[in-house]
């Protein structure tokens, strides 16, 4: 069996893809080749210039990852099914196919739809141009959508501790260069364990699982939640809802003609021809509007001229604020938003979600925070009441 090899500096080792088989026909076709050019992290390279990283960097290392949870399994003497490694490598390969460019930051903002809606569709397309056959895309839908029969089968990608999250914090810290998030992956991996069809871990791994949940609350507030990037996100979101109205109302705007026509017709065929560079090059644009929202707004994000974030302490900051901008001509519609910890694509431990991370200590099932030594974990996984308003910095309310 021969493989293409695709080397991976996060993990300092080759990504293996068999040639000539599904994986490498997926990878090669147009809808997995856009993900090249579409950031992992969105605008986040404002705050960290080497967040330069994409969605098909993270897709291959989400697929190498199960392909390393399988083989220590084996290992462990565990013995599964080919054909359900085959449908969750697939599914680890192409979960991320529907995101939108600047990935979570215009997630619905083009089409009304998710990125988990979206890859579905995607999906559909690659099984009607032949490139996945019909029964894996119904088992992979289902692995996506967390309806596969056995839980397993989706937990080791879309849970509280699977491949997807594991990869994204690790290669995320590799990128930006902040420490938290380099998680000791292969030490989790070896951990792996499955018991009654559900994803576990042995409590040897726990000094890991710890730095893990510890690791992905820092990464959250460091980077996922970092004012800087949310402002960034904020104003492509307001220039995209502007861009609307005036679309609506008929007005002429220029910019890239492909994400004029899907954000007109809701195409999904269009869609998946979108990249980032199709925003970027609309935002240059619109900096030559004739509306002065649209132009402000667009000259704010080319010079990095971001609104500045106010942590709110009471309800009465964000009346003031809204005052405020009237009283010096901003539309609140375009020019404020309140942003909190719930509404953000990322998110730190939950011990009380359903895909708890679960430890087998002593025959017995635990969730992780409840076997800790210490009440770090539980401290760590308790909700944030934190919100943010966000505000042109030439403002002032106090």
């Amino acid at each position: 069996m021969k493989y293409k090899l695709f080397m991976d500096p996060v993990y300092d080792e080759f990504v293996m893809i068999e040639k000539g088989g599904t994986g490498e026909k997926i990878i090669n076709s147009p809808l997995t080749q856009r993900l090249r050019y579409i950031r992992q992290l969105g605008p986040c390279y404002f705050v960290y210039p080497g967040a330069e990283h994409t969605r098909f960097q993270h897709s291959l290392g989400v697929y190498w990852l199960v392909t390393k949870a399988f083989g220590f399994l084996e290992k462990k003497g565990y013995s599964v099914d080919e054909s359900l490694k085959f449908n969750i490598k697939i599914a680890a390969l192409t979960h991320d196919l529907g995101h939108s460019p600047y990935s979570h930051a215009l997630e619905k903002k083009i089409i009304p739809y998710s990125h988990e809606e979206l890859t579905l569709k995607a999906l559909e397309m690659l099984e009607s141009e032949g490139t996945v056959e019909s029964l894996t895309v119904k088992n992979v839908k289902k692995i996506i959508k967390k309806e596969f029969p056995i839980p397993f089968g989706h937990q080791l990608i879309s849970s509280q501790l699977d491949c997807d999250r594991l990869d994204y914090l690790r290669r995320d810290a590799f990128h930006t260069g902040v420490s938290f998030g380099k998680v000791d992956v292969n030490r989790i991996l070896a951990s792996i364990e499955i018991e009654d069809n559900n994803l576990v871990w042995n409590y040897k791994g726990f000094n890991a699982l710890e730095s893990y949940v510890m690791s992905r609350y820092q990464m959250y507030w460091t980077v996922y939640f970092h004012p800087v990037n949310i402002s960034a996100q904020v104003l492509l979101q307001k220039m995209l809802k502007r861009l609307r109205h005036l679309l609506s109302n008929g007005t002429t705007v220029e910019m890239d003609s492909l994400l004029k026509e899907t954000i007109k017709t809701k195409s999904v065929e269009k869609f998946f021809m979108l990249t980032d560079a199709s925003v970027i090059s609309s935002v240059y644009q619109f900096t030559l509007s004739k509306d002065p929202v649209l132009e402000d707004l667009s000259r704010r994000f080319v010079k990095r001229y971001f609104f500045r974030a106010i942590e709110i302490e009471s309800p009465q900051i964000v009346l003031e604020a809204r005052e405020k901008l009237i009283k010096e001509g901003f539309d609140p519609e375009y020019y404020m938003d309140v942003i909190e910890p719930s509404k953000v694509a990322y998110s730190y431990y939950s011990p009380e979600k359903l895909d708890a991370i679960l430890v087998k200590m002593n025959g017995k099932i635990e969730e992780v925070s409840n076997i800790a030594p210490t009440d770090a974990l539980k401290a760590l996984s308790r909700r944030v009441k934190k919100a943010l308003l966000f505000i042109p910095p030439e403002v002032k309310i106090f």
